[in-house]
Protein backbone atom coordinates (compact mmCIF):
# COMPACT_ATOMS: atom_id res chain seq x y z
CA UNK A 1 0.00 0.00 0.00
CA UNK A 2 2.61 2.39 0.97
CA UNK A 3 4.54 2.03 -2.31
CA UNK A 4 1.31 2.71 -4.38
CA UNK A 5 0.57 5.99 -2.33
CA UNK A 6 4.57 6.49 -3.47
CA UNK A 7 4.15 5.57 -6.97
CA UNK A 8 0.72 7.78 -7.34
CA UNK A 9 3.13 10.95 -5.33
CA UNK A 10 5.36 10.14 -8.44
CA UNK A 11 2.68 10.38 -10.69
CA UNK A 12 1.13 13.14 -9.74
CA UNK A 13 4.40 14.77 -9.35
CA UNK A 14 4.99 14.29 -13.32
CA UNK A 15 1.68 15.13 -14.12
CA UNK A 16 2.19 19.16 -12.75
CA UNK A 17 5.90 19.06 -13.61
CA UNK A 18 4.61 18.57 -17.16
CA UNK A 19 1.99 21.39 -16.24
CA UNK A 20 5.21 23.81 -16.83
CA UNK A 21 5.80 22.49 -20.46
CA UNK A 22 1.78 23.72 -21.24
CA UNK A 23 0.88 27.01 -22.45
CA UNK A 24 0.61 30.17 -19.95
CA UNK A 25 -2.95 30.81 -19.04
CA UNK A 26 -4.98 33.93 -18.93
CA UNK A 27 -7.18 34.58 -15.74
CA UNK A 28 -10.46 32.99 -16.67
CA UNK A 29 -13.12 35.59 -15.32
CA UNK A 30 -15.08 33.51 -12.40
CA UNK A 31 -18.59 33.59 -13.35
CA UNK A 32 -21.85 33.46 -10.75
CA UNK A 33 -24.40 31.16 -11.81
CA UNK A 34 -27.39 33.16 -13.16
CA UNK A 35 -30.77 33.32 -11.52
CA UNK A 36 -32.75 32.03 -14.66
CA UNK A 37 -33.42 35.99 -15.24
CA UNK A 38 -34.86 37.18 -11.84
CA UNK A 39 -33.10 39.19 -9.30
CA UNK A 40 -32.39 36.78 -5.98
CA UNK A 41 -33.42 38.26 -2.97
CA UNK A 42 -30.83 37.21 -1.09
CA UNK A 43 -27.71 39.13 -1.10
CA UNK A 44 -26.07 38.36 2.24
CA UNK A 45 -24.56 34.70 2.47
CA UNK A 46 -24.02 33.39 5.61
CA UNK A 47 -21.11 30.39 5.55
CA UNK A 48 -20.59 29.01 8.96
CA UNK A 49 -17.00 28.56 10.35
CA UNK A 50 -14.92 26.54 13.08
CA UNK A 51 -11.92 27.82 14.39
CA UNK A 52 -8.61 25.69 14.27
CA UNK A 53 -5.94 26.95 15.90
CA UNK A 54 -6.56 30.75 15.26
CA UNK A 55 -7.89 30.46 11.26
CA UNK A 56 -11.23 30.41 10.42
CA UNK A 57 -12.19 27.28 8.45
CA UNK A 58 -15.18 26.47 5.86
CA UNK A 59 -16.79 23.96 4.00
CA UNK A 60 -16.12 24.29 0.40
CA UNK A 61 -16.64 22.14 -2.83
CA UNK A 62 -13.83 21.57 -5.18
CA UNK A 63 -15.68 20.01 -8.17
CA UNK A 64 -17.55 18.64 -5.76
CA UNK A 65 -15.56 17.07 -3.62
CA UNK A 66 -15.68 18.53 0.09
CA UNK A 67 -12.73 19.82 1.76
CA UNK A 68 -12.55 22.21 4.53
CA UNK A 69 -10.47 25.80 3.64
CA UNK A 70 -8.87 28.16 5.39
CA UNK A 71 -10.67 31.73 4.96
CA UNK A 72 -7.19 33.69 4.45
CA UNK A 73 -7.59 37.62 3.06
CA UNK A 74 -3.96 37.30 2.78
CA UNK A 75 -4.01 34.56 0.26
CA UNK A 76 -4.10 35.60 -3.22
CA UNK A 77 -6.27 32.60 -4.86
CA UNK A 78 -7.03 29.17 -4.17
CA UNK A 79 -4.39 27.04 -2.90
CA UNK A 80 -4.72 23.10 -2.46
CA UNK A 81 -1.32 20.47 -1.46
CA UNK A 82 -0.63 17.34 -3.53
CA UNK A 83 -3.01 15.71 -1.16
CA UNK A 84 -5.66 17.16 -2.24
CA UNK A 85 -5.14 17.32 -6.19
CA UNK A 86 -4.49 13.67 -5.59
CA UNK A 87 -7.93 13.44 -4.09
CA UNK A 88 -9.84 15.01 -6.86
CA UNK A 89 -7.79 12.71 -9.30
CA UNK A 90 -8.87 9.20 -7.22
CA UNK A 91 -12.56 10.99 -7.37
CA UNK A 92 -12.34 11.52 -11.22
CA UNK A 93 -12.45 15.19 -10.54
CA UNK A 94 -9.24 16.48 -12.17
CA UNK A 95 -7.33 15.03 -15.49
CA UNK A 96 -4.49 16.75 -17.35
CA UNK A 97 -6.35 18.53 -19.50
CA UNK A 98 -7.28 20.69 -16.49
CA UNK A 99 -3.15 21.52 -15.79
CA UNK A 100 -2.17 25.01 -17.32
CA UNK A 101 0.96 25.38 -15.82
CA UNK A 102 3.36 26.11 -13.45
CA UNK A 103 4.42 29.31 -11.09
CA UNK A 104 6.14 31.07 -8.50
CA UNK A 105 4.84 32.07 -5.30
CA UNK A 106 6.10 33.83 -2.18
CA UNK A 107 5.41 31.73 0.98
CA UNK A 108 5.24 32.93 4.95
CA UNK A 109 8.85 32.33 5.49
CA UNK A 110 9.94 35.30 2.57
CA UNK A 111 11.19 31.55 0.30
CA UNK A 112 10.08 31.56 -3.22
CA UNK A 113 8.59 28.16 -4.34
CA UNK A 114 7.34 26.26 -7.22
CA UNK A 115 3.49 25.67 -7.55
CA UNK A 116 1.28 23.53 -10.13
CA UNK A 117 -1.41 25.55 -11.61
CA UNK A 118 -4.66 23.97 -12.58
CA UNK A 119 -7.99 25.08 -13.21
CA UNK A 120 -10.78 23.88 -10.97
CA UNK A 121 -14.25 23.60 -12.83
CA UNK A 122 -15.98 24.37 -9.79
CA UNK A 123 -15.72 25.96 -6.46
CA UNK A 124 -19.20 26.05 -4.20
CA UNK A 125 -18.90 27.75 -1.13
CA UNK A 126 -22.73 27.21 -0.48
CA UNK A 127 -25.12 25.98 -2.83
CA UNK A 128 -26.24 29.28 -3.74
CA UNK A 129 -22.40 30.31 -4.59
CA UNK A 130 -20.79 27.95 -7.76
CA UNK A 131 -17.71 29.89 -9.05
CA UNK A 132 -16.56 28.13 -12.27
CA UNK A 133 -13.40 27.72 -13.66
CA UNK A 134 -11.29 29.10 -11.06
CA UNK A 135 -7.72 29.00 -11.38
CA UNK A 136 -5.61 27.29 -8.31
CA UNK A 137 -2.22 26.83 -7.40
CA UNK A 138 -1.33 23.45 -6.38
CA UNK A 139 1.88 23.09 -3.74
CA UNK A 140 4.29 20.06 -4.70
CA UNK A 141 3.95 18.25 -1.32
CA UNK A 142 1.47 16.62 0.61
CA UNK A 143 1.05 19.16 3.71
CA UNK A 144 0.54 22.68 2.79
CA UNK A 145 -2.52 24.38 3.69
CA UNK A 146 -5.99 24.66 1.44
CA UNK A 147 -6.51 28.37 1.54
CA UNK A 148 -9.39 30.40 0.33
CA UNK A 149 -8.00 33.60 -0.87
CA UNK A 150 -8.76 36.66 -2.92
CA UNK A 151 -9.63 35.71 -6.12
CA UNK A 152 -12.45 34.36 -4.90
CA UNK A 153 -13.10 36.46 -2.31
CA UNK A 154 -12.90 39.45 -4.84
CA UNK A 155 -15.77 38.47 -6.08
CA UNK A 156 -17.98 40.04 -3.30
CA UNK A 157 -18.89 43.63 -2.57
CA UNK A 158 -18.22 42.62 1.40
CA UNK A 159 -17.27 40.13 3.47
CA UNK A 160 -17.93 40.80 7.09
CA UNK A 161 -16.93 37.76 9.79
CA UNK A 162 -19.37 37.70 12.40
CA UNK A 163 -17.40 36.09 15.62
CA UNK A 164 -20.82 35.83 17.76
CA UNK A 165 -22.76 33.67 15.70
CA UNK A 166 -19.34 32.02 13.91
CA UNK A 167 -20.25 33.19 10.33
CA UNK A 168 -18.57 34.84 7.51
CA UNK A 169 -21.29 36.76 5.40
CA UNK A 170 -20.75 37.15 1.77
CA UNK A 171 -22.73 40.17 0.27
CA UNK A 172 -22.96 40.43 -3.48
Amino acid sequence: MKNLSKLSTIAMLAMLTACGNQQSHNNTPIKLPSQGGRQSTRSTIKVPYIERGNVKVIPVKLNDVSMDMIFDTGASGIHISLHELQTLQKNGQFSEADCIGTSLSQIADGSIVQNGLIILRKVAITDDVVLTDIEASVALNQEAPLLLGNNVLDEFSTIEIDNENKTINFKK
